[in-house]
């Protein structure tokens, strides 16, 4: 089904039609994925993610409600949108993501958005997700376009808040980044003393080990950090336990790109009951391919230990039982003392719920400085469901 809007109706111009086609071709889901070639240049902030993830978080062979649009004008693809049904638990939503619009045609944003709703009416429509709220470049950046994005993480021209709104869409939640220096590489930060506090106290009421993940056993480590992460986060806005699917996905996660070093579990009488997992950022081995995996590509990876310098602080979690203990200062400090002996200099913890204060407090007492913000877009469902 394809959807027209005549654009360019003032006289002397030539009529041009705004076609929204749905993606059901091999060639068609190459332009949806190459879009951003055309939407931004080599000299922006902007990392091409790999075709191969892109593809691979589309997973396009499963169609089941779900749809990927593209936005033309004439035969010039100009914008795109992908939305799939969405259910965890008792809740269905509209889950939209992979958003790229050409800043000269707004008008493609709102006609993508109203398709894509067409699709499924009665749903809250929300985003942007791929699909998932856990999965790779979430949110629109709103804040901080002048720096660059960290791995996996989204960055975007500065229009796509207002072609959101304009769409119908409003806020549902912010995500907030924070900036962190490493003391060992930048004299004047420091670790305040009050997470110092808190992790002495932890450490001597709990007699708190610590380890590093064993990269040998990946499997393992895995179910024990979403172990982890499952009952710690779970009362979090939006947050979707990790399945066994992917579980999977984060064993290859921590076979090509973690450092080992970099993910501190802490431990009470023998059993995690805390992690916190940082991955490096990568972006300056990935930006240069503009989303091909070539030979420069492979040499920059194979070479990434002596070139990556900066570190994103992807999650922390301490099992409930060990909430307010100070547990996860310790892990904090705990991470602060591996870091030392690392070539990492900067860490950008991204990202953080607008709502979860005591993250953000967290972030902050360790000297983060806030420096983005990623923005959660909903809209309201148009029609009730008939029976």
């Amino acid at each position: 089904m394809e959807t027209e809007i005549i654009q360019n109706k003032k006289p002397g111009l030539v009529p041009t039609k705004l076609n929204i086609q749905e993606v059901t071709t091999n060639k068609q889901l190459k332009e949806f994925i190459q879009l951003p070639l055309k939407i931004y240049n080599k000299n922006s902030r902007y990392v091409m993610p790999p075709n191969v993830l892109t593809k691979d978080l589309l997973k396009f062979k499963n169609k089941k409600q779900k749809h990927l649009l593209l936005a033309y004008l004439g035969k010039e693809a100009v914008a795109r949108l992908a939305v799939k049904v969405h259910t965890v638990e008792d809740e269905t939503r509209l889950h939209f993501g992979f958003f790229e619009c050409d800043p000269k045609h707004p008008e493609a944003a709102k006609a993508l958005v109203d398709r894509a709703h067409s699709f499924y009416p009665e749903l809250e429509m929300i985003g942007p997700f791929h699909f998932r709220q856990e999965d790779p470049y979430i949110g629109v950046l709103v804040e901080g376009f002048e720096q660059d994005p960290y791995f996996m993480m989204s960055y975007n021209h500065p229009e796509y808040d207002k072609f959101l709104t304009s769409a119908g869409m409003s806020k549902a939640m912010d995500l907030y980044t924070y900036i962190l220096k490493n003391p060992a590489h930048h004299k004047d930060s420091v670790l305040p003393e009050l997470i110092k506090d808190n992790s002495k106290k932890a450490r001597e009421n709990l007699n708190l080990s610590f380890r590093q993940l064993d990269a040998k056993n990946l499997k393992k480590e895995a179910r024990i950090i979403a172990g982890i992460f499952n009952e710690a986060l779970s009362e979090n806005w939006g947050f979707e336990e990790f399945l066994d699917s992917q579980i999977d996905e984060m064993v290859f996660q921590l076979k090509f790109f973690l450092d080992p070093r970099m993910i501190v579990f802490a431990l009470h009488e023998g059993k995690e009951v805390g992690c916190l997992v940082m991955i490096p950022n990568y972006n300056h081995i990935i930006k240069p391919s503009w989303g091909k995996i070539d030979l420069g590509l492979i040499s920059r990876y194979l070479n990434r230990k002596k070139t990556t310098n900066s570190i994103r602080g992807y999650a922390l979690g301490v099992l409930k039982k060990y909430h307010g203990k100070g547990v996860g200062s310790a892990i904090t400090e705990e991470m602060f003392n591996v870091g030392a002996k690392t070539n990492y200099a900067l860490c950008e913890i991204s990202w953080v719920l607008a709502s979860n204060g005591p993250m953000n407090e967290l972030s902050q007492a360790m000297g983060g400085l806030h420096n983005k913000v990623y923005r959660i877009y909903k809209k309201q469902a148009l029609s009730h469901k008939s029976n």
